[in-house]
């Protein structure tokens, strides 16, 4: 053959490219090319998503393994928190009080203030009965008035210098312009002031009735004032503390059908009803009977609270905090007595005793009433709950194992569990617990 018609190694015949024609194989054995590790494009791709699923499936079966296995499982650490919760209601105040009432009242002159502590056998008050007249009082002031004048009398015909009634002259005036002062600037007790002018007043009349012991004409005036208060007095009764308290002249009618002594015999419906201001009708009062004063006592009183959420189970002899409208922000403690649960209400009976001020709630009645209760309690997440044989617990992990322990639940969310341990000394802070 021809140099120029010979054909190379490898080269496909001409005219046979498109026929099917393969090349051979490379060759095995010594003469084998190595390969280069290059492939196609398309090949690259595949090659890259089998790579991609096997890891994701290599981490899933991981991630099985892992909490399937002992060593995998999931826990908790249990932690300490405080559970705070409040009720509120519409509430009634019975305090430990009396009033004192008297038939065909014509008058009362207050004696005590209103609001004062008062001790036992101290004046309160003076009550003039339906046959008493103004008139009476009208004369009495005539007398009075004809002892000023004559005294005025006397002291102008005086020639020598009197210093003590200078003196006690002097007091009256000087309290009367602090009394105007105090008006004029809206500062200071004008109660205690009042006290303080009167005491002054009444020792510089003292001094004049002592100063002319020898004149007849006054002596006769003064004889005229007391008969007629004799004959006042005799429409008249003293009324005098029976014991320690805080006085009041104001009533709501509530005295007597509301008390330490029988506020545990009401049903939630009665005191639903008292509540919207119908008091039942109290036997021992008629149309001519007038309430005198009431005399409050510190210590215990109680509050009747009708509570809104009536689906609540409260723990009777458990203390809770208590805040009462118009208390501002003032907390006592009150006990609960009682609870009683009809008529779909829920009447709690609370009562509240220590050193409290009772002048607080003088006057307050019916009210808004907030309790709150803290328990304080384990947290674990809800998923630690397991409940075994229809108790309820969670498991707790030790070195000595994994072990059920009982819990009361106090609340759950549904994320975290407020629970408190039947055995304190197993489950507590710090502790793991299994989650399932």
């Amino acid at each position: 053959m021809e140099n120029g018609g010979d054909k190379q190694d490898g080269d496909a015949p001409e005219g046979e490219e498109g026929s099917g024609y393969r090349p051979p194989a490379p060759p095995e054995g010594p003469r084998a090319v190595p390969s280069t590790g290059v492939r196609g494009r398309g090949g690259t791709r595949k090659g890259v998503y089998v790579i991609v699923a096997v890891l994701a499936l290599a981490i899933c079966a991981g991630g099985v393994w892992l909490m399937l296995r002992p060593g995998g499982k999931q826990y908790a650490y249990v932690r300490r928190s405080t559970l705070a919760t409040s009720y509120s209601g519409d509430a009634l105040i019975v305090r430990n009080e009396t009033v004192y009432t008297q038939e065909g009242v014509s008058r009362i002159e207050y004696i005590a203030e209103e609001g004062a502590m008062v001790e036992r056998a101290e004046n309160v008050c003076v009550v003039y009965n339906s046959g008493f007249s103004d008139k009476e009082l009208t004369t009495l002031e005539n007398y009075r008035k004809k002892i000023k004048e004559y005294h005025r009398t006397l002291l102008s015909n005086s020639t020598t210098k009197d210093v003590q009634l200078d003196r006690l002259e002097g007091n009256v005036l000087a309290l009367g312009m602090e009394v105007q002062m105090m008006i004029q600037e809206d500062r200071g007790s004008l109660v205690a002031q009042e006290t303080l002018l009167t005491d002054a007043m009444q020792a510089r009349q003292l001094y004049l009735k002592q100063k002319y012991p020898d004149d007849q004409k006054l002596a006769r005036l003064y004889d005229d004032e007391n008969t007629q208060l004799q004959r006042i007095s005799s429409w008249t009764k003293q009324y005098a503390a029976n014991a320690q308290g805080i006085i009041s002249f104001y009533t709501d009618g509530y005295e007597n059908i509301l008390n330490l002594n029988n506020y545990a015999g009401y049903s939630p419906t009665e005191v639903r009803r008292m509540f919207n201001g119908n008091i039942p009708p109290d036997p021992a009062i008629t149309k001519n009977t007038v309430a005198v004063y009431r005399l409050v006592r510190q210590g215990t009183w109680v509050v009747l609270l009708l509570c809104r959420d009536r689906d609540w189970v409260p723990v009777e002899k458990n203390t809770y905090k208590l805040l009462i409208e118009g208390f501002d922000s003032t907390v006592v403690d009150a006990k609960l007595e009682s609870f009683t649960r009809s008529g779909g209400e829920l009447l709690l009976r609370l009562s509240v005793a220590g050193d409290i001020n009772v002048g607080n709630i003088l006057y307050v009645r019916t009210c808004t009433v907030m309790i709150g209760e803290s328990v304080d309690s384990l947290t674990v997440p809800s998923r630690a709950l397991y409940t075994r044989q229809g108790r309820t617990g969670v498991v707790i992990a030790t070195e000595a194992g994994e072990f059920w322990t009982a819990v009361t639940v106090v609340a759950n969310d549904g994320t975290m569990a407020h629970l408190i341990p039947e055995n304190p000394g197993v489950l507590y802070e710090g502790i793991p617990v299994l989650l399932f």
